[in-house]
């Protein structure tokens, strides 16, 4: 289960980068690295040692003279927070192209993350099998079910539609992959991933560093 009390306190960029900092300290403790000091911490994300120092601060942890942070300690309240330790169930929407290649990502598993259910609306679609998921029509999806977050992964014609039906069911988490911003309620949080802009960023800092 998140820590939610602890994860309330913390900044929203610091929320940012946990993942990062999880990904990294999933590695040391790999190669058996029982200790990590807050300049590797840094280097790994790209950011400044006094930075990470006050993200684990934030995080409770303190470090040991001449040692540093416990990697396990401190992965395991990267964890919690994150949800990874209970693991969570998510509904994906959407079996076009983008939706079935999320369906055989393995890196949600790997953050606790598990696609439990996939929905569409297209009836050329629903009821058939697609890398081991039966599609259910995305109207059906009532609120019987144990389902905190969900991935949208439609045309931006039908995003908003697809948002309310979520919302209606008690969805309060959406990963969105539509071009198109989502109106919903306040409890409801929306984290929109833009393809096309990053891509932008890319090509400006390419840009930039060949200029």
């Amino acid at each position: 289960m998140t820590d939610q009390p602890q994860a309330k306190k913390l900044s929203t960029r610091t929320l940012s980068r946990l993942p990062q900092y999880l990904h990294y300290l999933d590695a040391l403790r790999a190669a058996g690295i029982a200790y990590v000091t807050s300049a590797k911490l840094a280097k790994a994300l790209g950011c400044s040692d006094a930075l990470t120092r006050k993200d684990v601060a934030a995080l409770g942890h303190s470090g040991r003279a001449g040692l540093g942070y416990s990697v396990d300690a401190l992965r395991y309240t990267i964890a919690r927070i994150l949800g990874v330790t209970s693991g969570r169930r998510v509904l994906l929407v959407g079996a076009g192209n983008l939706g079935t290649a999320l369906m055989s990502y393995e890196g949600f598993g790997d953050r606790g993350m598990h696609i439990t259910a996939v929905a569409d609306s297209d009836p050329a679609k629903i009821g058939t099998t697609i890398n081991g998921y039966t599609i259910l029509d995305i109207h059906d999806i009532g609120t019987d079910h144990d389902m905190e977050l969900a991935i949208v992964a439609v045309p931006g014609d039908v995003a908003q539609e697809v948002a309310d039906i979520l919302v209606e069911a008690g969805i309060t988490g959406i990963l969105n992959f539509a071009p198109r911003r989502l109106q919903v309620p306040d409890h409801v949080k929306v984290q929109t991933v833009d393809l096309s802009a990053e891509l932008q960023i890319l090509a400006f800092h390419r840009d930039g560093a060949s200029g």
